[in-house]
């Protein structure tokens, strides 16, 4: 991926008034009609990446998006980094040893032990990962973008379960004698409250003619 900035010998909080000085300044500089015979190829090459640049850089939604792309992928680049250090970093006899001894160890495991070992070091990455996105997420919106939140299965999960404890305390409510009465009450006391009534029954209704309609095709 091409850094745009560097091409344009820009910072990356450069203006849109640095941004086209700096354009105009290179265009002239490299433009293929004022350089020598033998520069001319290269000339064009470096005034498509100035062009490229340029355009993406002028155009806030597109800089918004590049930028974004950058940030993924110099975390991307610095945990490959990291990970390539660690990865050299303890190849030594000791680590050779230790591995022969993590794999003999296995073959004494039960498939009922493997399979819960396998689980934990699912369960270990999904959370390293999603903090991994919540601390990408955290730096961009220090940098002032709208980041929105990724819809996991996890979260949907979380929405259901929210759902149902809602939905089991209002029943619970609603059963009681004594709210029971004051719930009626005010139903019948407050327009407001009626129609608010109204239309969580008439979703809660075309809900269920949905599902219904799944099930009867």
């Amino acid at each position: 991926m091409e850094d745009y900035y560097e091409i344009l010998e820009v910072s990356k909080n450069a203006s849109k008034e640095i941004i086209e000085k700096a354009y105009k300044v290179l265009a002239k500089k490299y433009h293929p009609d004022l350089q020598e015979e033998n520069n001319k190829s290269i000339a064009e090459e470096k005034m498509k990446l100035i062009n490229e640049a340029y355009e993406i850089l002028s155009d806030d939604i597109k800089r918004r998006e590049y930028n974004i792309e950058l940030e993924k992928q110099k975390i991307r680049t610095e945990e490959c980094n990291i990970n390539n250090y660690n990865f050299t970093s303890d190849k030594n006899e000791d680590y050779y040893e230790e591995d022969e001894e993590y794999y003999e160890d296995e073959k004494t495991l039960t498939k009922k032990q493997i399979k819960e070992q396998r689980r934990q070091e699912r369960k270990a990455q999904r959370e390293y990962e999603e903090e991994q996105e919540r601390q990408y997420r955290r730096y961009m919106r220090s940098l002032g973008y709208k980041v929105n939140e990724r819809w996991t299965f996890k979260k949907f999960i979380r929405l259901i379960k929210t759902i149902v404890v809602v939905t089991l305390f209002l029943l619970i409510i609603w059963i009681l004698p004594p709210t029971h009465k004051l719930l009626i009450e005010a139903y019948e006391q407050n327009s407001i409250i009626r129609a608010m009534v109204e239309v969580l029954k008439n979703i809660f209704i075309g809900i269920g003619n949905a599902i219904a309609s799944i099930f009867n095709k």
